[in-house]
């Protein structure tokens, strides 16, 4: 006689000598025991009763700094990167990193705070991938161009300068000086070897050497008597240009070389009776330059601010060196 119990019990048997528990076998036989998530240094598995497969990582959205990644989220060296203190906290894939960071096994992404000035606040620049404070009583910003300064300053030898510190015209430089990117620095077009340790005479003027090897890049490679870096050197902090001894000036917190042209005037009343106080220094008005001629044949020239110039400075290729392209400097108002 046929039964019930007769006709199951081959099919357990069966079930047992597959591998299949009989409960998952009457059950439909889709899922077996190790049905887990787990990851090792091999990288990470999902599995189910038949094996295990690869859980890949999630792809990361580029950035350049801390501020073009999602709220939540940190700028890595693999990207966007959510941060964690323990694997649970990180999606499928990856594992929370000794760094805090949710990774693939054996991936050791760092933190980019920033790559441009535009990853950090105003008053902060990037500098070795991390946001420092400047400007104000700081330090002068680093720059590329003005576009990085602000809108009273402009960028001259790497730094934000204050535009009123700046010389347009040799001639408002001191004797045997040289208007060089708005600096006015060593004319050394007829003695190559008048610049002085750590500079190189390129157009005529003297420069800081580009080869030259940095002294520091933040303001934490420095301390002691000199806790600023500006330009690569470590420098003093200040108040006053007092506070920075000869030759240099006190530009927002530190003090620097001291290349500000030297004026002659405030007001007018300071100048010749035939002469006006411009841009701080007393110069001859003029309309054309007959006027000047008449003056002294040295500024014959009538320049495009009404003001009798050197042929050089009247016919002025540049002022300064956001006149020029090509990565060329305004050098004694020639783009070199």
């Amino acid at each position: 006689m046929i039964t019930l119990s007769n006709i199951t019990r081959p099919f357990a048997v069966f079930a047992t000598l597959s591998g299949i528990g009989l409960m998952s076998w009457t059950q439909g036989g889709c899922s077996g025991p190790d049905t887990r998530y787990y990851c090792d240094t091999t990288g990470c598995y999902q599995c189910d009763g038949y094996g295990c497969t690869t859980v890949n990582p999630p792809s990361n959205q580029a950035c350049t700094g801390n501020a073009s990644c999602p709220s939540g989220q940190v700028c890595t060296s693999k990207g966007c990167t959510v941060e964690c203190s323990s694997d649970s906290q990180c999606p499928k894939g990856t594992v929370c990193s000794k760094a805090g960071l949710c990774a693939a096994p054996n991936d050791n992404p760092t933190t980019v705070e920033c790559t441009t000035k535009k990853d950090c606040a105003a008053s902060s620049q990037c500098v070795g991938g991390k946001c420092q404070a400047c400007g104000g009583t700081n330090g002068p910003c680093s720059c590329a161009t003005s576009a990085d300064c602000a809108a009273n300053e402009s960028c001259s030898g790497g730094l934000c300068t204050a535009t009123s510190n700046l010389c347009k015209y040799s001639s408002e430089c001191a004797q045997g000086k040289v208007c060089a990117d708005g600096q006015c620095v060593t004319d050394c077009s007829v003695n190559a070897q008048a610049c002085s340790a750590g500079q190189v005479c390129k157009n005529g003027a003297c420069e800081p050497d580009p080869n030259a090897k940095p002294q520091c890049t933040l303001d934490a490679n420095c301390g002691g008597s000199t806790p600023k870096c500006v330009g690569g050197k470590c420098t003093a902090a200040c108040v006053k240009d007092v506070d920075c001894g000869a030759g240099n000036y006190c530009n927002q917190g530190a003090c620097v070389v001291d290349n500000r042209p030297v004026s002659n005037c405030s007001s007018t009343a300071q100048c010749a009776s035939n002469q006006q106080c411009v841009s701080g220094f007393c110069k001859y008005t003029c309309a054309t330059d007959n006027e000047c001629k008449l003056i002294d044949a040295r500024i014959g020239y009538c320049g495009k601010d009404k003001v009798c110039r050197s042929q050089q400075e009247a016919q002025a290729q540049c002022t300064s060196s956001g006149d020029c392209t090509g990565g060329k400097l305004c050098v004694a108002n020639t783009c070199q």
